[in-house]
């Protein structure tokens, strides 16, 4: 499992992700130093479809100033900021790789957020919580690289209170064939991990969730991820995941489009 996570975190890994961010703000007339989470919405929000995602998603939930939330995989804390700056909420982020909380922290430092989000280097399968610590563990594009998602599931169930919610948006195979390589998330599939929607299934159950709400979100990711493709902008997520990004952010649409991946919003509840 130690091995598994290593990979994975060499995956993500960019050193200078800061520094592109910032030199891209100079260009673009901001001050680095003085930002909101409107500024940074076209590089901060790191998973398929970007902001517009993360506020469908939000909208499931109800969300206020007394919520805590708990972000698996934060990645630069875009979604956390996005949470504590809208709602009010305090958030929880953690993530693997050092590189990413490293620059969210310095992000979320100088957005004024700092009294509402927290952000840590952390490992989804060893949640350093107590038991019912939250009311909402918010997770986008995660499991994929998690083998022992019944694992991760129970770890998610564990830090919630009853009653609450657990949202999530992830990939599941499709019946179009294999997925074609590279992806955002993998270059081959070495950490990998993609079950069908029938085991999905099965396995929030077997966690012991309800499932409130189960969205097939697909045509959603296709459109955004071409318009993405399709925008001037420089503030975008290939700063933050590399030069080769529109190459594979362009196989995650053609596997969508193919049906060799299906892409999933769904929101369950411990009771």
């Amino acid at each position: 499992m130690a091995e598994q996570s290593g990979i994975v975190q060499d995956h993500w890994t960019r050193e200078g992700t800061l520094a592109r961010i910032d030199a891209v703000l100079r260009e673009m007339g901001h001050d680095p130093e003085v930002v909101m989470p409107e500024i940074l919405s076209g590089v901060e929000h790191l998973h398929s479809g970007g902001l517009a995602t993360t506020q469908d998603q939000a909208e499931k939930l109800a969300l206020g100033p007394d919520a805590r939330v708990l972000d698996i995989g934060c990645g630069i804390g875009g979604p956390a900021r996005y949470l504590a700056h809208t709602y009010g909420c305090h958030v929880d982020g953690i993530d693997l790789t050092p590189e990413m909380i490293e620059t969210g922290q310095v992000l979320t430092r100088r957005c004024g957020l700092e009294d509402k989000v927290t952000l840590e280097i952390g490992n989804a399968m060893e949640l350093a919580f107590p038991d019912q610590t939250f009311d909402v563990v918010w997770c986008q594009n995660v499991t994929m690289n998690i083998a022992d998602q019944a694992g991760f599931l129970g770890q998610v169930y564990r830090v919630l209170k009853p009653g609450g919610k657990f949202t999530s948006t992830e990939y599941s195979t499709g019946p179009g064939g294999d997925v074609l390589y590279p992806v955002t998330w993998a270059y081959d599939a070495a950490i990998n991990f993609l079950d069908s929607e029938d085991v999905m299934r099965a396995q929030f159950a077997d966690a012991g969730f309800s499932i409130l709400d189960w969205t097939n979100y697909t045509a959603q990711a296709i459109d955004r991820l071409g318009q993405a493709a399709a925008a001037p902008s420089k503030l975008t997520n290939r700063l933050v995941f590399g030069d080769d990004t529109p190459e594979r952010s362009g196989n995650v649409r053609r596997n969508l489009m193919e049906e060799r991946i299906i892409y999933w919003m769904i929101t369950a509840e411990r009771p």
